[in-house]
């Protein structure tokens, strides 16, 4: 009796042969419908209306231009933070860059720093506050008082002196982190109205974000 007819004539517990090849098949094209719903589930999710998200992009800069135009804050930045590969984890590295600018019409200090930060590699000390930045507290910095870093070196170059750091959005599989940096050259803090105007638009931009996060 060769390999086939023994494994023919035996029996899987309560299962003859036949019926656990009928099984098997039976799994494998639940698999498969199982593979296609999810497929056209991301298909659904991810169409989009263009015209709807392009509104929704000048929505983004109308309250960045809010924020620089009605405010103490002179500058406003979305960057956005990626590692060397995959997932933000230790041993790699951290790049960082800017992704819309809006600077106040009325300061002729600031210049643009779009080109300079794009794939801005991280230092120690910028470690530090982005963690901070994710554990949900938002950064303050008095840029006279900030250690010796990579990040203060353009402050100084651009003559900044107070900046706010906070999260927007982190992408479903945590590879990607988007958050806001907003600066002045003003030496001091926010009134009450600077940061009602900021908080109210920061909600707004948060929404958007949230919004879009399922094509990421």
């Amino acid at each position: 009796m060769n390999f086939t007819n023994t494994l023919q004539n035996n029996r899987m517990g309560d299962f003859s042969w036949s019926d656990w090849s009928e099984f098997l098949a039976g799994s494998a094209v639940a698999k498969v419908v199982e593979e296609v719903v999810k497929y056209r589930r991301r298909k659904l999710e991810a169409k989009f209306d263009l015209a709807e998200n392009l509104a929704e992009i000048a929505k983004l800069h109308h309250c960045m231009e809010d924020v620089v135009s009605s405010t103490f804050f002179e500058r406003f930045l979305i960057l956005k933070a990626e590692d060397s590969a995959g997932v933000l984890a230790a041993g790699k590295k951290l790049f960082v860059s800017v992704q819309y600018e809006k600077t106040s019409k009325d300061n002729e200090i600031l210049t643009s720093v779009s080109s300079l930060i794009q794939r801005w590699e991280a230092d120690h000390y910028y470690y530090k506050m982005f963690s901070e930045m994710l554990s949900g507290e938002k950064v303050c910095l008095k840029v006279s008082e900030m250690p010796n870093c990579k990040l203060k070196d353009i402050y100084l170059m651009q003559g900044v002196q107070y900046c706010e750091v906070g999260h927007l959005m982190t992408t479903k599989d945590s590879s990607l982190v988007f958050y806001y940096s907003v600066a002045t050259t003003v030496k001091s803090e926010p009134k009450a109205e600077d940061r009602a105007i900021l908080e109210g638009n920061i909600s707004i931009i948060k929404n958007i974000f949230a919004k879009h996060r399922k094509f990421y």
